[in-house]
């Protein structure tokens, strides 16, 4: 397929990567049987990594939604995956706190993430790997 220009186009190949990544990772799920919402992983580990963080938070810090993130934390909070708690200092706000299952979800779903980013990190050096994850934080943190 010829491109032309577009292929200079960061916006379509930042696009088409996220395409094709998604399209990998989608299938690896498929193999293994689960059936996993996007979030599902990094949600719990983040949690697992900052209790008490509040959904805003997290929200913020993924570039969701508040509907979107209140989606995922129903979800979890079913599975008994994780806890809201009202904030000692401020009962306004509520603090995510991850169950023992939630810790033990976060555990394999950090095993497994890495498991499904195998193709992706194969295909790069470290030092490649490095300077991309450098240069998308500091595309993302000139973006918010």
């Amino acid at each position: 397929m010829e491109f032309g220009d577009l292929k200079d186009h960061l916006g379509l190949q930042v696009h088409l990567t996220w395409r094709a990544m998604r399209k990998r990772l989608l299938a690896g799920v498929r193999r293994s049987g689960e059936r996993v919402s996007r979030g599902t992983y990094s949600i719990p580990i983040l949690i697992g990594l900052n209790p008490g963080v509040s959904p805003l938070e997290l929200a913020n810090a993924l570039n969701l939604d508040a509907s979107k993130i209140a989606f995922f934390l129903r979800d979890l909070e079913k599975g008994r995956l994780i806890t809201r708690r009202r904030s000692k200092a401020d009962k306004r706000v509520v603090e995510l706190y991850l169950t023992h299952e939630g810790q033990e979800f976060a555990q394999t779903a950090w095993a497994k993430s890495h498991e499904l980013e195998g193709p992706f990190t194969a295909a790069l050096s470290e030092e490649d790997r490095e300077k991309l994850i450098e240069l998308l934080t500091k595309l993302r943190d000139n973006l918010s």
